[in-house]
């Protein structure tokens, strides 16, 4: 087997899906004897984390977009192994991968179902890269029909941990990402209920995810106001920070939703809260794919989520979950007082979605990964 060094670049300051991603895939691989480098901001939250899982980081200034002067210091730091390859895992990491110069296998991660910006920085950094990689179909369909090659784009799902040899890979508790039991379910009900005065012994319903645009959580609060009208007992947990955060508290208080609707802020353990609810509702209008959707299999939580992006890809309606369209909080009202009212459908789906779960492991995506750094290598 050939050993690479991985040079994995992300200069965002927060901790968010992508990035945990990011260090799934380096923990991964990790474990197969390649190298690998995390390669961020000093004192970001994606630094710390490498960090506590013992990954090797190497930093940037990340001053802007097309910053030369983190371009030279990437290229130089590449410059000291024999087999490099440089992954970028967002658009900004592809254009200073790309500027660092030619000669450099490079692999870029496109997440987002975005459209691309223009002709000119899809050629400068997605037609110029070896091999670009889309979590989702629905994501190719996007980069093809802003005129890339399909051939030059591989399709490569998110994943999350399974089981206690990847659980130890991420860092992670072995039972993290694993169906509760009662006893830990009903304690993690319980600190959540004391820290936020929620009734504990009443049907929860929780996202989790940034508080930014597109994950559209005045769709999630206008179908907590409809829900509510027709099950008064009904409680909706809003986990996670973002820049909306304070607009989305002003319209709890405008539709008068306060002791129905909480905005929690960042939880610590997101697994944990993933299995205090009885409904995970995930309400984007844009989706690469939805790791959270994956977690919440794991954990055999019943989900409710539009079919935004690739989400349909990890949910197929009906059968492991419920999907209704974006932007429509009736639906996905309706949606979530089904699984509310039939728990017999409830735990059917969530036990269909865990069966299938083991499909976006660690191992399968390292698996592909690994196929691709051959062949841009090669």
């Amino acid at each position: 087997m050939t050993c690479y060094t991985v040079y994995h670049l992300d200069g965002e300051r927060t901790l968010r899906g992508g990035e945990r991603q990011l260090l799934y895939l380096a923990a991964a691989l990790e474990r197969r004897g390649h190298r690998n480098v995390v390669v961020c901001r000093k004192g970001s939250a994606l630094a710390a984390e490498a960090k506590r899982l013992r990954l090797a980081t190497a930093f940037l200034p990340w001053l802007f977009e097309w910053d030369p002067a983190s371009a030279l210091m990437l290229r130089a730091l590449i410059r000291r192994d024999g087999r490099p390859v440089v992954h970028a895992h967002t658009a900004h990491g592809a254009g200073l991968a790309a500027l660092a110069g030619g000669g450099l296998a490079r692999v870029v991660h496109r997440r987002v179902d975005f459209e691309l910006n223009g002709s000119w920085s899809r050629t400068f950094k997605y037609d110029s890269a070896d091999r670009t990689v889309a979590v989702s179909e629905a994501i190719k369909a996007i980069l093809v029909r802003g005129g890339m090659d399909p051939a030059q784009v591989a399709v490569v799902p998110d994943a999350v941990p399974f089981g206690p040899e990847e659980s130890a890979w991420a860092g992670l508790a072995e039972d993290s990402l694993s169906p509760a039991t009662p006893e830990a379910r009903a304690r993690e009900r319980g600190r959540i209920a004391a820290k936020f005065d929620i009734e504990p012994d009443l049907p929860w319903v929780g996202n989790l995810a940034a508080l930014v645009p597109h994950k559209d959580h005045d769709t999630l609060i206008a179908a907590a106001y409809i829900a509510s009208r027709k099950r008064p007992d009904l409680r909706f947990l809003i986990a996670g920070a973002g820049p909306l955060e304070s607009a989305l508290l002003a319209q709890v208080e405008r539709m008068d939703l306060r002791g129905k609707v909480w905005i929690l802020g960042s939880v610590e353990d997101g697994p944990a809260f993933l299995k205090s609810l009885d409904v995970l509702a995930h309400s984007s209008w844009g989706e690469g794919m939805g790791s959270v959707l994956l977690e919440a299999a794991a954990c055999r939580v019943p989900v409710a989520a539009t079919a935004a992006g690739g989400i349909p890809e990890v949910v197929e309606d009906s059968k492991t979950g419920l999907l209704v369209p974006p932007r429509d909080p009736e639906a996905l009202a309706g949606a979530i007082l089904s699984l509310v009212e039939d728990r017999g459908l409830a735990s059917a789906l969530a036990t269909a979605a865990y069966a299938k779960a083991a499909r976006f492991s660690l191992t399968a995506m390292a698996d592909k990964m690994e196929e691709i750094y051959d062949r841009v290598t090669a």
